[in-house]
């Protein structure tokens, strides 16, 4: 990954939080105000700790993989987020609120929306193996994703809700332990579409 990558993913994060979350806000909010949030701060923290991964000079990579740590730990202790640079993600992630969000270094594709007391972990006896997130997928509060697991493209998981098994694409989930209350959900692209034309 390049450092015009990293910015490149910055900037997809940045604009879904605009057009998901800001989009009828104030130009302030929209432009100063958006970088301010802890869920922003975790993300763009997240995306450099990622890039320090890439860096070739050995020096260097010190260097920035110093800050990343500096920059992690106040992540971790000032706002309760936990992502760490081995997760891989695709372009935008939107933190909209913060403080208890546990996410483990797995794989996620392209809009992926955690809410406060977010937790996607392992559990025992499955390898160590956590759950792999497909594209467009939106995690309500509270929401726990447990296991070596798949939750497909499109799919919404309520607040409170406890996912242990495989979610296939286009599902609303909701409840403990979760389950399937429409198999139509499309309002997600609806409302992603037209966003990031120009990423």
């Amino acid at each position: 990954m390049t450092f015009k990558e990293f910015l490149a993913l910055v900037k997809s994060d940045i604009d879904l939080k605009k057009h998901w979350f800001l989009k009828n806000d104030t130009p302030f909010n929209k432009n100063v105000r958006v970088w301010l949030e802890p869920g922003t701060i975790a993300v763009v923290v997240y995306r450099f700790g990622h890039w320090t991964n890439h860096v070739k000079v050995p020096i260097l990579k010190q260097l920035l993989r110093l800050i990343y740590i500096l920059g992690k730990s106040v992540v971790v202790l000032g706002f309760g987020i936990y992502i760490p640079s081995r997760f891989k993600m695709g372009k935008g992630l939107a933190i909209h609120n913060f403080s208890g969000i546990f996410i483990p270094p797995t794989t996620a594709g392209d809009n992926l929306f955690v809410f406060q007391n977010v937790t996607i972990g392992h559990l025992r006896g499955q390898g160590g193996r956590p759950p792999k997130i497909g594209n467009n997928v939106f995690l309500g509060a509270g929401a726990k994703i447990l296991g070596d697991i798949t939750i497909g493209n499109n799919v919404v998981v309520g607040a409170n809700s406890l996912v242990m098994n495989d979610v296939p694409d286009g599902c609303t989930v909701v409840g403990v332990p979760a389950r399937v209350v429409s198999k139509e959900t499309t309002w997600i692209q609806e409302k992603l579409d037209g966003v990031g034309d120009h990423w």
